[in-house]
């Protein structure tokens, strides 16, 4: 819906203040709408390292069916640094 998408991007613009709600975030990964998803890549990815624990659920997302929600993905693992190390032969894929 585009409540949910819009309150995701809410909270990426928050940055590190939003980081307590990065699980509920990282659960809009899974969302049925694809615009959902892909501003769920988008927020995590703004809240960096805070998002660390979810990198496998971005990955995840690079395999997604819709296009932007791919590219959002893999923005979003470059924004996570270090963190998206381990999964590096799904982003090489991509």
């Amino acid at each position: 819906s585009n409540v949910l998408g819009a309150a995701c991007l809410a909270l990426g613009k928050l940055g590190a203040h939003a980081a307590p709600h990065a699980g509920a975030i990282a659960a809009r990964l899974e969302d049925e709408d694809s615009n959902v998803r892909g501003a769920a890549c988008v927020a995590l990815g703004k809240l960096g390292a805070h998002a660390a624990p979810h990198a496998g659920a971005i990955a995840a997302r690079l395999e997604d069916e819709n296009w932007s929600v791919r590219g959002a993905a893999c923005i979003a693992m470059g924004k996570l640094g270090a963190h998206a190390a381990p999964h590096s032969g799904a982003i090489a894929a991509r």
